[in-house]
Protein backbone atom coordinates (compact mmCIF):
# COMPACT_ATOMS: atom_id res chain seq x y z
CA UNK A 1 0.00 0.00 0.00
CA UNK A 2 1.24 3.50 -0.85
CA UNK A 3 -0.34 6.81 0.16
CA UNK A 4 0.77 10.29 -0.88
CA UNK A 5 0.18 13.69 0.72
CA UNK A 6 1.41 17.25 0.20
CA UNK A 7 2.85 18.93 3.26
CA UNK A 8 0.94 21.85 4.73
CA UNK A 9 3.47 24.45 3.56
CA UNK A 10 3.27 23.24 -0.01
CA UNK A 11 7.03 22.73 -0.15
CA UNK A 12 7.12 18.97 -0.61
CA UNK A 13 5.23 15.77 -1.17
CA UNK A 14 5.30 12.82 1.24
CA UNK A 15 4.49 9.20 0.42
CA UNK A 16 4.10 6.22 2.72
CA UNK A 17 4.63 2.68 1.43
CA UNK A 18 3.84 -0.36 3.58
CA UNK A 19 4.57 -4.07 3.13
CA UNK A 20 5.47 -5.22 -0.37
CA UNK A 21 5.17 -1.65 -1.62
CA UNK A 22 7.83 -0.62 0.90
CA UNK A 23 10.21 -3.29 -0.42
CA UNK A 24 9.64 -2.03 -3.96
CA UNK A 25 10.24 1.55 -2.80
CA UNK A 26 13.49 0.57 -1.07
CA UNK A 27 14.71 -1.16 -4.22
CA UNK A 28 14.00 1.99 -6.22
CA UNK A 29 15.59 4.23 -3.58
CA UNK A 30 18.71 2.08 -3.07
CA UNK A 31 21.07 4.58 -4.71
CA UNK A 32 19.71 7.46 -2.56
CA UNK A 33 19.95 5.41 0.64
CA UNK A 34 23.48 4.19 -0.07
CA UNK A 35 24.64 7.71 -0.92
CA UNK A 36 23.72 8.74 2.63
CA UNK A 37 24.62 5.47 4.39
CA UNK A 38 27.67 5.45 6.65
CA UNK A 39 27.58 1.88 7.96
CA UNK A 40 26.65 -1.62 6.80
CA UNK A 41 23.47 -1.59 8.90
CA UNK A 42 22.19 1.57 7.22
CA UNK A 43 22.81 0.27 3.69
CA UNK A 44 20.02 -0.57 1.26
CA UNK A 45 21.03 -4.25 1.22
CA UNK A 46 20.74 -4.50 5.03
CA UNK A 47 17.39 -2.71 5.07
CA UNK A 48 16.02 -4.85 2.25
CA UNK A 49 17.08 -8.03 4.06
CA UNK A 50 15.40 -6.74 7.24
CA UNK A 51 12.22 -5.94 5.34
CA UNK A 52 12.12 -9.36 3.69
CA UNK A 53 13.02 -11.54 6.68
CA UNK A 54 12.32 -9.87 10.03
CA UNK A 55 8.92 -9.73 11.73
CA UNK A 56 6.70 -6.72 11.20
CA UNK A 57 5.63 -4.72 8.18
CA UNK A 58 8.33 -2.60 6.52
CA UNK A 59 7.35 1.05 6.10
CA UNK A 60 9.14 3.51 3.81
CA UNK A 61 8.31 7.21 4.09
CA UNK A 62 9.65 9.39 1.29
CA UNK A 63 9.62 13.15 0.85
CA UNK A 64 10.08 14.77 -2.55
CA UNK A 65 10.83 18.40 -3.29
CA UNK A 66 10.65 19.82 -6.77
CA UNK A 67 10.06 16.34 -8.18
CA UNK A 68 13.22 14.96 -6.56
CA UNK A 69 13.59 12.66 -3.53
CA UNK A 70 15.25 14.54 -0.66
CA UNK A 71 14.42 12.36 2.37
CA UNK A 72 13.72 8.72 3.28
CA UNK A 73 12.77 6.94 6.51
CA UNK A 74 12.91 3.12 6.67
CA UNK A 75 10.78 1.85 9.54
CA UNK A 76 9.11 -1.28 10.86
CA UNK A 77 5.56 -1.56 12.20
CA UNK A 78 4.33 -4.28 14.55
CA UNK A 79 1.35 -4.64 16.88
CA UNK A 80 1.61 -5.81 20.48
CA UNK A 81 -1.25 -5.75 23.00
CA UNK A 82 -3.21 -3.52 20.66
CA UNK A 83 -0.44 -0.92 20.44
CA UNK A 84 1.31 -0.09 17.17
CA UNK A 85 5.09 -0.30 17.66
CA UNK A 86 7.36 1.74 15.41
CA UNK A 87 11.07 1.02 15.09
CA UNK A 88 13.78 1.67 12.55
CA UNK A 89 13.88 -1.14 10.01
CA UNK A 90 16.24 -3.72 11.52
CA UNK A 91 15.28 -2.70 15.04
CA UNK A 92 17.54 -3.81 17.85
CA UNK A 93 19.88 -5.56 15.41
CA UNK A 94 21.12 -2.19 14.14
CA UNK A 95 24.40 -1.01 15.64
CA UNK A 96 23.83 2.23 13.74
CA UNK A 97 20.52 3.78 12.78
CA UNK A 98 19.76 6.82 10.66
CA UNK A 99 17.32 8.81 8.61
CA UNK A 100 18.37 9.70 5.07
CA UNK A 101 18.07 13.32 3.94
CA UNK A 102 19.84 15.87 1.73
CA UNK A 103 19.77 18.96 3.95
CA UNK A 104 18.17 20.57 7.02
CA UNK A 105 15.06 21.59 5.10
CA UNK A 106 14.62 18.02 3.86
CA UNK A 107 15.07 16.74 7.41
CA UNK A 108 12.30 19.08 8.55
CA UNK A 109 9.99 17.79 5.82
CA UNK A 110 10.82 14.19 6.72
CA UNK A 111 10.22 14.77 10.43
CA UNK A 112 6.82 16.26 9.54
CA UNK A 113 5.95 13.26 7.37
CA UNK A 114 7.05 10.64 9.92
CA UNK A 115 5.32 12.41 12.81
CA UNK A 116 2.10 12.83 10.82
CA UNK A 117 2.07 9.13 9.97
CA UNK A 118 2.81 8.06 13.57
CA UNK A 119 0.14 10.35 15.05
CA UNK A 120 -2.38 8.81 12.68
CA UNK A 121 -1.86 5.40 14.29
CA UNK A 122 -3.87 6.51 17.38
CA UNK A 123 -2.34 4.13 19.96
CA UNK A 124 1.38 3.90 19.34
CA UNK A 125 4.86 3.51 20.77
CA UNK A 126 8.06 4.70 19.07
CA UNK A 127 11.49 3.21 19.80
CA UNK A 128 14.17 4.44 17.39
CA UNK A 129 17.60 3.12 18.38
CA UNK A 130 21.23 4.03 17.71
CA UNK A 131 20.73 7.44 16.10
CA UNK A 132 23.52 10.01 15.86
CA UNK A 133 23.44 13.01 18.19
CA UNK A 134 23.26 15.38 15.22
CA UNK A 135 20.44 13.59 13.37
CA UNK A 136 18.11 16.46 12.43
CA UNK A 137 15.09 14.20 11.93
CA UNK A 138 15.54 12.75 15.41
CA UNK A 139 15.59 16.30 16.79
CA UNK A 140 12.41 17.16 14.88
CA UNK A 141 10.60 14.04 16.06
CA UNK A 142 11.66 14.65 19.65
CA UNK A 143 9.57 17.82 19.63
CA UNK A 144 6.73 16.67 17.39
CA UNK A 145 6.13 13.42 19.32
CA UNK A 146 6.94 14.83 22.79
CA UNK A 147 9.56 12.12 23.16
CA UNK A 148 12.69 11.63 25.20
CA UNK A 149 16.28 10.70 24.39
CA UNK A 150 18.33 8.01 26.11
CA UNK A 151 21.98 7.14 25.69
CA UNK A 152 22.62 3.92 23.83
CA UNK A 153 25.31 1.46 24.92
CA UNK A 154 28.94 2.49 24.86
CA UNK A 155 30.74 1.88 21.57
CA UNK A 156 34.52 1.58 21.38
CA UNK A 157 36.73 2.05 18.35
CA UNK A 158 40.36 2.44 17.31
CA UNK A 159 40.63 5.74 15.47
CA UNK A 160 43.84 6.25 13.51
CA UNK A 161 44.60 2.53 13.46
CA UNK A 162 48.04 1.88 12.04
CA UNK A 163 49.15 5.47 12.64
CA UNK A 164 47.94 6.97 15.93
CA UNK A 165 47.15 3.59 17.51
CA UNK A 166 48.60 0.13 17.02
CA UNK A 167 48.01 -3.23 18.69
CA UNK A 168 50.35 -3.50 21.66
CA UNK A 169 53.23 -5.95 21.84
CA UNK A 170 51.43 -7.67 24.71
CA UNK A 171 48.33 -8.33 22.60
CA UNK A 172 50.43 -9.61 19.71
CA UNK A 173 52.30 -11.82 22.19
CA UNK A 174 48.96 -13.39 23.23
CA UNK A 175 48.44 -14.43 19.63
CA UNK A 176 51.90 -15.98 19.59
CA UNK A 177 51.15 -17.89 22.80
CA UNK A 178 47.87 -19.18 21.34
CA UNK A 179 49.64 -20.45 18.24
CA UNK A 180 52.32 -22.08 20.38
CA UNK A 181 49.69 -23.94 22.41
CA UNK A 182 48.15 -25.33 19.24
CA UNK A 183 51.55 -26.49 18.02
CA UNK A 184 52.53 -28.01 21.36
CA UNK A 185 49.30 -30.02 21.46
CA UNK A 186 50.04 -31.26 17.95
CA UNK A 187 46.84 -29.76 16.60
CA UNK A 188 46.24 -29.34 12.90
CA UNK A 189 45.00 -25.76 12.55
CA UNK A 190 44.65 -22.82 10.21
CA UNK A 191 43.29 -19.29 10.16
CA UNK A 192 41.08 -18.73 7.12
CA UNK A 193 39.82 -15.36 5.86
CA UNK A 194 36.68 -15.96 3.79
CA UNK A 195 36.11 -13.41 1.05
CA UNK A 196 34.23 -15.50 -1.51
CA UNK A 197 30.72 -16.93 -1.61
CA UNK A 198 31.77 -20.52 -2.35
CA UNK A 199 33.94 -20.87 0.76
CA UNK A 200 31.33 -19.08 2.86
CA UNK A 201 28.63 -21.54 1.79
CA UNK A 202 30.84 -24.36 3.02
CA UNK A 203 31.20 -22.86 6.52
CA UNK A 204 28.15 -20.67 7.17
CA UNK A 205 26.06 -23.43 8.77
CA UNK A 206 28.94 -24.22 11.12
CA UNK A 207 29.19 -20.52 12.03
CA UNK A 208 25.48 -20.34 12.84
CA UNK A 209 25.61 -23.58 14.84
CA UNK A 210 28.60 -22.35 16.84
CA UNK A 211 26.88 -19.09 17.70
CA UNK A 212 23.75 -20.92 18.84
CA UNK A 213 25.71 -23.47 20.86
CA UNK A 214 27.72 -20.75 22.57
CA UNK A 215 24.62 -18.75 23.47
CA UNK A 216 22.92 -21.87 24.83
CA UNK A 217 26.04 -22.67 26.84
CA UNK A 218 25.63 -19.33 28.60
CA UNK A 219 22.12 -20.34 29.63
CA UNK A 220 20.22 -18.14 27.20
CA UNK A 221 18.27 -18.45 24.01
CA UNK A 222 20.15 -17.47 20.87
CA UNK A 223 18.44 -14.97 18.58
CA UNK A 224 19.49 -17.30 15.74
CA UNK A 225 17.10 -19.92 17.15
CA UNK A 226 14.40 -17.89 15.42
CA UNK A 227 14.02 -18.82 11.74
CA UNK A 228 13.43 -15.22 10.65
CA UNK A 229 16.49 -13.89 12.49
CA UNK A 230 18.61 -16.72 11.13
CA UNK A 231 17.46 -16.03 7.56
CA UNK A 232 18.25 -12.33 8.03
CA UNK A 233 21.70 -13.10 9.49
CA UNK A 234 22.61 -15.47 6.69
CA UNK A 235 21.35 -13.07 4.02
CA UNK A 236 23.34 -10.13 5.37
CA UNK A 237 26.58 -12.09 5.80
CA UNK A 238 26.24 -13.65 2.34
CA UNK A 239 25.43 -10.29 0.79
CA UNK A 240 28.35 -8.54 2.46
CA UNK A 241 30.87 -11.18 1.36
CA UNK A 242 29.46 -11.32 -2.18
CA UNK A 243 29.69 -7.52 -2.50
CA UNK A 244 33.22 -7.28 -1.10
CA UNK A 245 31.98 -5.64 2.10
CA UNK A 246 32.44 -8.60 4.44
CA UNK A 247 35.25 -10.87 5.68
CA UNK A 248 34.67 -13.94 7.85
CA UNK A 249 37.72 -15.05 9.83
CA UNK A 250 37.75 -18.68 10.95
CA UNK A 251 40.02 -20.63 13.25
CA UNK A 252 39.78 -24.26 12.17
CA UNK A 253 41.30 -26.88 14.47
CA UNK A 254 41.42 -30.52 13.38
CA UNK A 255 38.90 -29.65 10.65
CA UNK A 256 36.44 -28.31 13.26
CA UNK A 257 35.37 -24.67 13.59
CA UNK A 258 36.95 -23.40 16.82
CA UNK A 259 36.05 -19.74 16.49
CA UNK A 260 35.04 -17.05 14.05
CA UNK A 261 34.75 -13.29 13.57
CA UNK A 262 32.66 -11.38 11.02
CA UNK A 263 34.12 -8.07 9.81
CA UNK A 264 32.03 -5.59 7.85
CA UNK A 265 33.97 -3.24 5.57
CA UNK A 266 32.58 0.30 5.28
CA UNK A 267 35.10 2.13 3.12
CA UNK A 268 37.96 3.14 5.39
CA UNK A 269 36.30 1.62 8.48
CA UNK A 270 36.37 -2.05 9.49
CA UNK A 271 33.66 -3.12 11.98
CA UNK A 272 33.67 -6.37 13.99
CA UNK A 273 30.01 -7.32 13.68
CA UNK A 274 29.97 -10.78 15.26
CA UNK A 275 32.17 -13.47 16.77
CA UNK A 276 32.06 -16.57 18.94
CA UNK A 277 34.42 -19.33 20.09
CA UNK A 278 33.70 -22.98 20.79
CA UNK A 279 33.68 -24.06 24.43
CA UNK A 280 35.85 -27.01 23.40
CA UNK A 281 38.71 -24.74 22.28
CA UNK A 282 38.81 -22.12 25.02
CA UNK A 283 42.37 -23.05 25.95
CA UNK A 284 43.60 -21.93 22.54
CA UNK A 285 42.23 -18.38 22.80
CA UNK A 286 40.37 -18.78 19.51
CA UNK A 287 38.59 -15.45 19.97
CA UNK A 288 41.87 -13.67 20.60
CA UNK A 289 43.32 -15.11 17.41
CA UNK A 290 40.31 -14.15 15.28
CA UNK A 291 40.08 -10.65 16.77
CA UNK A 292 43.81 -10.07 16.43
CA UNK A 293 43.70 -11.23 12.81
CA UNK A 294 41.01 -8.63 12.07
CA UNK A 295 42.77 -5.82 13.93
CA UNK A 296 46.17 -6.47 12.32
CA UNK A 297 44.57 -6.65 8.86
CA UNK A 298 43.10 -3.19 9.39
CA UNK A 299 46.31 -1.91 10.96
CA UNK A 300 48.42 -3.01 8.01
CA UNK A 301 46.03 -1.59 5.39
CA UNK A 302 46.94 2.03 4.71
CA UNK A 303 43.42 2.74 3.42
CA UNK A 304 41.81 1.83 6.78
CA UNK A 305 41.55 4.64 9.32
CA UNK A 306 39.29 3.11 11.99
CA UNK A 307 38.48 -0.26 13.58
CA UNK A 308 35.04 -0.31 15.18
CA UNK A 309 34.11 -2.88 17.87
CA UNK A 310 30.43 -1.74 17.73
CA UNK A 311 28.18 -2.01 20.79
CA UNK A 312 29.36 -3.17 24.18
CA UNK A 313 32.63 -2.59 25.99
CA UNK A 314 34.74 -5.47 27.30
CA UNK A 315 38.38 -6.09 28.18
CA UNK A 316 39.03 -7.58 24.77
CA UNK A 317 37.69 -4.49 22.99
CA UNK A 318 40.57 -2.06 23.21
CA UNK A 319 40.71 1.35 21.59
CA UNK A 320 41.10 5.08 22.02
CA UNK A 321 37.58 6.46 21.42
CA UNK A 322 34.34 5.65 23.27
CA UNK A 323 31.04 7.06 22.02
CA UNK A 324 27.29 6.71 22.55
CA UNK A 325 24.46 6.83 20.03
CA UNK A 326 20.95 7.90 21.07
CA UNK A 327 17.56 6.20 21.41
CA UNK A 328 14.39 8.19 20.79
CA UNK A 329 11.37 6.93 22.70
CA UNK A 330 7.82 8.28 22.61
CA UNK A 331 4.27 7.02 23.15
CA UNK A 332 0.74 8.16 22.52
CA UNK A 333 -0.32 7.49 26.13
CA UNK A 334 1.56 7.63 29.42
CA UNK A 335 0.52 4.10 30.39
CA UNK A 336 2.10 2.74 27.19
CA UNK A 337 5.39 4.46 28.05
CA UNK A 338 5.19 3.01 31.57
CA UNK A 339 4.67 -0.54 30.25
CA UNK A 340 7.55 -0.09 27.79
CA UNK A 341 9.85 1.10 30.60
CA UNK A 342 8.89 -1.86 32.78
CA UNK A 343 9.61 -4.32 29.96
CA UNK A 344 12.97 -2.71 29.29
CA UNK A 345 13.90 -2.79 32.99
CA UNK A 346 12.94 -6.47 33.16
CA UNK A 347 15.18 -7.31 30.18
CA UNK A 348 18.08 -5.48 31.81
CA UNK A 349 17.57 -7.31 35.11
CA UNK A 350 17.55 -10.68 33.34
CA UNK A 351 20.75 -9.78 31.52
CA UNK A 352 22.36 -8.57 34.73
CA UNK A 353 21.39 -11.80 36.52
CA UNK A 354 23.61 -13.95 34.30
CA UNK A 355 26.32 -15.58 36.42
CA UNK A 356 29.48 -13.47 36.31
CA UNK A 357 31.49 -16.51 35.20
CA UNK A 358 29.19 -16.93 32.21
CA UNK A 359 29.52 -13.28 31.24
CA UNK A 360 33.28 -13.45 31.62
CA UNK A 361 33.45 -16.49 29.34
CA UNK A 362 31.50 -14.58 26.71
CA UNK A 363 33.66 -11.44 26.74
CA UNK A 364 36.93 -13.38 26.94
CA UNK A 365 35.98 -15.44 23.85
Amino acid sequence: MTTETRDARGTGTASVAVGDAAITALEELAAFVDRHSTAFCTSSSWLLAAGRHLPGAPVVITVDRGGRTVGVAALSLTTRRGTRRVELLGGELNDYGRFFYDDEAAADLLADAVAGWVLGLRRWSVDLEQLAADDAVMAGLLTRLDGRLEDGPEMRSIVGIGTDYKASKNRIRKGTVARKRLEEDDRSWELVAITDATTLDRWLTAVVDLRRDRDHGLGRRSHLDDDANRAFYEATVRGAVANGRGIVDLLIVDEVLAGYGVVMVDGDVHRLADGRVSEDFQQYWAGTLCDLTAVLRAQQDETVTCFDWLRGVADGKYGNVDTHRHHLRAASHRWIATVDDLEQATRQRVKASLPRAAVQRLISR
